[in-house]
Order: structure tokens, then sequence, then C-alpha cells
């Protein structure tokens, strides 16, 4: 079990190196990271064994902190109401700066760490997909929707709509022309189609 002084030295460790590895990739050294956070190289790896152990460390991390809160299950609101917000809480989140960089450092390292790609995905997407498609089951057992595909697939369907022009351009760096009232427009757009499209039949 960790001490108190030895939990904070390895969140030191954690925190020096996740902004090192945004802003310089895979690349930075375990040296720099040591500097970084004030300690020795051989804290580092009293911590963590291997430098790619640090780095997906990290970007599970990163993920965590961006995850959606959970939807309501049944809070009395209508289902289109829960949706656009959730809706937009979810493309706030992919929006920010943070979210963009671990995205881009994830999909960096790619080639030389396939592994890591299944480490963003479960710690990120995949936890926000079934935590919508718990929702999106609890209003088909209730006759609000019904759906012809599995409620995951669903939830990513929606998920996948609601990157829009926004999250696309930003993920790549590239200015976007969408007002925010556009924007807002465009995700209830999203949500009143996928509503329609599996709305259940009376």
């Amino acid at each position: 079990m960790l001490t108190a002084r030895s939990k904070l030295k390895k969140q030191q460790i954690l925190d020096a190196a996740t902004d090192l590895f945004t802003q310089h990739g895979y690349a930075i050294s375990m040296d720099s990271i040591a500097l970084a956070a004030n300690v020795s190289k051989q804290t580092v790896y009293a911590h963590f064994k291997t430098k790619d152990d640090l780095f997906e460390t990290c970007i599970r991390a990163k993920c965590m902190e961006s995850q959606m809160d959970k939807l309501p299950l049944d809070d009395g609101r209508k289902a289109r109401d829960v949706l656009c917000d959730f809706a937009k809480r979810f493309q706030t989140i992919l929006r920010t700066e943070e979210a963009i960089l671990t995205y881009r450092t994830a999909i960096r390292q790619l080639e030389s760490h396939p592994d890591l790609a299944k480490v963003f995905v479960s710690a990120g997407p995949e936890t926000t997909i079934e935590m919508l498609a718990q929702y999106l089951s609890v209003q088909q057992q209730q006759g609000v929707l019904s759906f012809s595909i599995s409620a995951s697939d669903a939830a990513m369907q929606l998920l996948l709509m609601l990157h829009g022009r926004m999250v696309f351009l930003a993920q790549l760096g590239q200015p976007c022309d969408m007002t925010e009232q556009e924007n807002d427009d465009y995700i209830e757009s999203c949500v009143d189609l996928f509503m329609a499209g599996y709305a259940a039949k009376k």
C-alpha cells in the first residue's frame, strides 16, 4: 500500500508525464519526465515499470477525466429533453482542448503502440456508449423508442452523428464558421432525427 508521500510522488509523475506526452508525444524521455516531476528517474520506475506503462496510464487517466456524468434513467423528463441535454454536454467535452489533445496523442502513436487504441476506446468511448445504451434500453422498455438494432449500436449511431462539423474540424485544428446557436440547432436536429427513426409505433 502506498504511503501519502508515495501517492503524491506518483501523482506528480502522472501530471508531468501527461503534459509532456501531450505536447511532445511518446518520444519524450523518462529523464525529462523525472525532471519535470521533480523526482529521480529511479522514482519514476518504482511507480511505473516501463515507459509504455506510464504512457498508457496517462492516456487512461485523461480519458477518465473526460467521461460524462451518468444519465438519469428516469427523472420524469421527456426523452428528447434528456438526450438533447446529454448531447450538448457530450459535444462540449469532445471540443475541450484536453479531449482533443488526448485524442491526437493516441492517434499519433497507433503504429508504434497499436494496443493504445484499445486503452483509449475502453476508457473513453465504450464507457459513454454503455451509459447511453442503458438509457436507450429503458426508453425501449417504456415504449418510447423501438430499435431494430442493439441499444449499443443505436447509442453509437447517435454519438457519431453528434460529432458534427464542430468536433471534426476541431480535431484537425481547423476553425469552424458555425455559431454556437447553429451548432445547438444541429445537435437538436440529430436528436430529432434519431428519435423519429426509432419512435415506437403506437
